[in-house]
């Protein structure tokens, strides 16, 4: 390796760190070593800045807001189920949570194909109500 080539640092150096090198292509692209990506539970975006003359790549966690998998996960734990109980129950509450929710996007469609708003202050107003 020549002394012009460039290590690309995942996380804070340390003397145990496993170190790799890549290359970087004509379009200044790199390949993440499937080792790092997978240690690093990376998904498709990374957080890139030049720290004390270091290139330093962070994985951004992206969260979906219409996964509620956590939540569910949650609930079934505080109601005593575990093992096979608890992903059956999972399973079927996800899939009924899905369910509804693709529900009220076809029903949002409807209305706004036919050109009906519905009245947010009164949806608001239902929805407070309804917490007390």
């Amino acid at each position: 390796m020549t002394k012009s080539a460039y290590a690309v640092s995942v996380q804070e150096r340390r003397p145990t760190a496993v170190e790799k090198y890549v290359r970087i292509t004509g379009k200044r692209q790199v390949t993440i070593p499937k080792e790092f990506f997978d240690q690093l539970g990376m998904g498709n975006v990374l957080r890139a800045y030049v720290e004390r003359g270091r290139l330093v790549l962070e994985p951004v966690r992206v969260e979906d807001p219409m996964d509620f998998s956590q939540e569910i996960i949650n609930d079934l734990a505080d109601e005593g189920l575990t093992g096979e109980e608890l992903k059956r129950e999972f399973a079927r509450r996800r899939e009924g949570l899905l369910a509804a929710m693709n529900e009220l996007v076809a029903e949002a469609r409807k209305e706004a194909l036919n050109g009906s708003e519905p009245d947010g202050d009164a949806f608001m107003e239902e929805l407070i109500k309804g917490d007390e």
